[in-house]
């Protein structure tokens, strides 16, 4: 996240985010929730089912009710399993600014995860350094180490839909 090599856009954006120390950024993550490809498979569903329309359309919503049931269930297990709080200021696809009241240290490493969307539930993980502490923001700098491909895709469709909003959001004025 650096200045000098910084090749993907970050964004300002509150994003809660749940973290856990970390021995070694090589070791396989304890997250592994499925951030993006479910969408597409539903609205596939729809398309190549022999099912009548409305049925298809009451199953796909009931599917959706589920997944919403299932992520609100998950969060309590995430909150015992990542017990750090942490309060992003800043996202990008290389790493994150945050904020935190758990005693942190530069040179820490942590598994964080992101949650991205609340409806439905959309979060990425990503095991990384803290590389820096701003005095002026009282910010951490956290560059990811360790992301798999598709959370990484998961937070920079995030931030070009919070660029989205910010240009929609700025033309009204």
């Amino acid at each position: 996240m650096s200045e000098e090599k910084r090749s993907f856009s970050r964004v300002e954006a509150r994003v809660k985010t749940y973290a856990r120390r970390v021995d070694s950024l090589e070791s396989p993550q304890l997250f592994r929730g499925c951030a993006i490809g479910e969408f597409s498979s539903r609205e596939g569903f729809a398309a190549t089912s022999k099912l009548p329309d409305d049925l298809a359309n009451f199953l796909m919503e009931m599917d959706r009710k589920m997944d919403r049931i299932l992520g609100l269930l998950s969060q309590d297990q995430l909150r015992d399993d990542f017990p750090l709080n942490l309060d992003v200021m800043e996202i990008s696809a290389a790493g994150v600014r945050f904020r935190t009241d758990d005693p942190l240290k530069v040179d820490d490493c942590l598994e964080a995860v992101f949650v991205l969307n609340r409806v439905p539930l959309k979060m990425a993980g990503a095991k990384g350094r803290i590389v820096g502490l701003d005095a002026e923001t009282n910010l951490f700098r956290f560059e990811f180490v360790n992301i798999r491909d598709t959370d990484k895709e998961a937070i920079v469709q995030f931030v070009f839909q919070q660029q989205r909003e910010q240009i929609r959001n700025s033309s009204m004025r």
